[in-house]
């Protein structure tokens, strides 16, 4: 079987093997909640089309996005592999399609593979390093650098330049207002970059938008390369 998903293509195949039978293809819908603040992790979640945002919730209602993880990786793999409570709040940024795991079959599966371990490790430790990234960013670069950051890695996560968008959305992944991110778009679209329409964004220019972006944009996206290249050698 053909997976979309790196982290799922780039298996043994003795690891693909034991855990093909407990996968299955689900479909998530944009702005559903996979995990919650304190929620035991009884499933691990490896995107396909969909694409996943983890972000922080304060005590006032406020939000700010660590990561996201689509196509590349997995969703809660290192708290089901730990049996650990979630510490943030998990949703679908982007609705599509995903694999869907129980933390059970993965954890069984731990116990007999080392190479299973090594390769969740690797996936592990680069949701850290973007998770890093992102810190950094936010409080060094400004936003139209952030939010052009934020979309060329989502046409990545998505494998296309054409996907659905909100306003609200963007403003938690950017860590900024609504009206700033209004006017951030609407910037982007006279300078000919992207078209954003009911709720529908379309990448343009994507030379100009990485020029438009920071130095994370290119660090995260070798990142995702270099994940993309080992699933493709294995796969």
């Amino acid at each position: 079987m053909k997976f979309r998903n790196f982290l799922l293509s780039a298996l043994s195949n003795d690891d693909r093997q034991a855990l093909l039978p407990d996968l299955s293809e689900i479909s998530l819908i944009q702005g559903e909640t996979i995990f919650e603040v304190g929620d035991d992790v009884d499933y691990v979640i490896f995107p396909s089309s969909a694409v996943i945002s983890v972000v922080t919730v304060m005590e006032d209602g406020r939000s700010a996005e660590s990561h996201t993880i689509g196509r590349e990786s997995g969703v809660g793999l290192a708290n089901a592999a730990g049996a650990v409570t979630v510490q943030s709040r998990v949703f679908a940024q982007i609705g599509g399609s995903a694999m869907h795991l129980p933390a059970t079959a993965l954890r069984r599966r731990l116990s007999q593979s080392p190479s299973l371990a090594s390769h969740l490790m690797r996936h592990i430790y680069a949701t850290l390093l973007q998770s890093q990234q992102f810190t950094a960013c936010n409080v060094l670069h400004s936003a139209d650098q952030r939010l052009a950051r934020w979309l060329l890695m989502t046409a990545d996560r998505t494998g296309g330049n054409s996907f659905p968008l909100t306003q609200e959305y963007l403003a938690v992944m950017t860590g900024v207002q609504r009206t700033t991110v209004s006017a951030l778009a609407n910037g982007f679209k006279e300078q000919g970059l992207i078209r954003y329409s009911r709720g529908q964004l379309e990448i343009l220019d994507e030379p100009g938008l990485t020029k438009a972006s920071c130095e994370c944009a290119r660090v995260v996206r070798r990142q995702f390369g270099e994940l993309e290249k080992e699933a493709d050698a294995v796969g």
